[in-house]
């Protein structure tokens, strides 16, 4: 009797193994869909915050308000107007986007932090500052 209540608990512990391997499985890939859609999210921002800042300066605007990607970086690399997630144009061509800048630049790179933040764009010298 003995050995037969034995057999029963290593049955049940490896039950249990099974499913608490399972479920941490499962926690992961949960875990890795929501931050994927979360860096495609802040990517897709990014993009229409150039669009947005690049289409007001060529109309002429004065300044902008930006909202989004919460602390990301607004750079100049290589000709290109760039809203990157450090402050490392290399990173631009894994975590960011770059667009045509239409003959404008930066001074200086800009941290979007504590949104909205306010860019003055001279339509004259064609420098956006921060």
């Amino acid at each position: 009797m003995k050995n037969k209540k034995g057999f029963l608990l290593a049955e049940e512990t490896l039950k249990i193994i099974i499913a608490v391997i399972a479920i941490g499985f499962l926690v992961y890939f949960l875990v890795s869909l929501y931050f994927s859609a979360k860096a495609s999210k802040e990517t897709e921002q990014a993009e229409e915050t150039l669009n947005f800042i690049l289409s007001e300066a060529a109309a002429g605007r004065a300044g902008v308000d930006v909202y989004n990607p919460k602390n990301w970086w607004i750079l100049f690399k290589d000709g290109e107007l760039c809203i990157c997630e450090d402050n490392n144009a290399e990173s631009c061509e894994d975590k960011g986007i770059c667009l045509n800048n239409n003959g404008f630049s930066l001074e200086s790179p800009i941290k979007i932090e504590n949104p909205p933040i306010t860019l003055n764009i001279g339509q004259t010298n064609k420098k956006i500052t921060g």
